[in-house]
């Protein structure tokens, strides 16, 4: 974790200690340098990432102050980087782990604009918090980004692992939303019965230059995932 996201985790420590509220306004800038002693820089980073998180705000020439706090029940779904790195302190585990070198599927070669004979790892999780289970995640990362995968390292969070390994950094992703009929092994999955309704989310991860490496199909619980959004 780089620094300005340690001091970042540090503040959003300080407002939930503080119980600081709606409005309530954050250290200047200034003193902020002073109590983490770190560089105005860094500082600002830490600032410019809890404001992407809809923790805080900023007005020019005033401060910054918080925003409505949300509840640990709940997951910020405009992160682009999974689940891992949410401040809240809930702790995602990942279990039932399965990877598999496959030639892509029609489907998911247009997704990843790649050939359909293309190799790609097809990555399968259990997703859960406090031993409850929110998620099925199906993912597709494409071998020509990310050479190598396997159980091992997808029982932790890829994205850290694809950003360290080969320096692939989250740019932007398409999201789209349907409530649908779950199949028997996702619902199997989640623990529900068959013909059970969830939230499906088809994801495409961008590079921060533009290159698709990771399409994913995820399906949630409807009754243990939460989600809020920020803009």
């Amino acid at each position: 974790m780089l620094k300005y996201q340690q001091i970042a985790k540090q503040i959003f420590s300080y407002i939930q200690d503080s119980q600081l509220k709606q409005g309530d306004q954050l250290p200047s800038l200034t003193e902020l340098v002073t109590d983490y002693q770190a560089s105005k820089i860094t500082i600002q980073k830490a600032i410019a990432e809890l404001e992407k998180e809809g923790f805080i705000y900023q007005v020019q020439g005033s401060g910054t102050f918080v925003r409505n706090m949300p509840s640990d029940d709940y997951i910020n779904f405009n992160l682009n980087h999974g689940w891992t790195r949410d401040f809240t302190k809930k702790v995602t585990e990942n279990t039932d782990v399965t990877v598999k070198k496959i030639a892509a599927p029609l489907h998911v070669a247009h997704k990843l604009n790649c050939p359909v004979d293309n190799p790609v790892f097809k990555v399968q999780r259990v997703k859960s918090r406090n031993n409850e289970i929110f998620c099925f995640e199906t993912s597709f990362y494409n071998s020509q980004y990310v050479p190598y995968l396997d159980e091992s390292i997808s029982q932790q969070s890829l994205f850290n692992y694809i950003n360290q390994a080969y320096n692939i950094t989250v740019g932007f992703t398409d999201k789209f939303f349907e409530v649908r009929e779950l199949t028997a092994i996702e619902a199997q999955k989640l623990g529900l019965p068959e013909k059970s309704f969830g939230l499906s989310v088809y994801e495409t991860f961008y590079s921060t230059s533009g290159e698709i490496f990771d399409y994913s199909e995820n399906v949630y619980h409807p009754d243990h995932a939460k989600f809020y959004l920020t803009n």
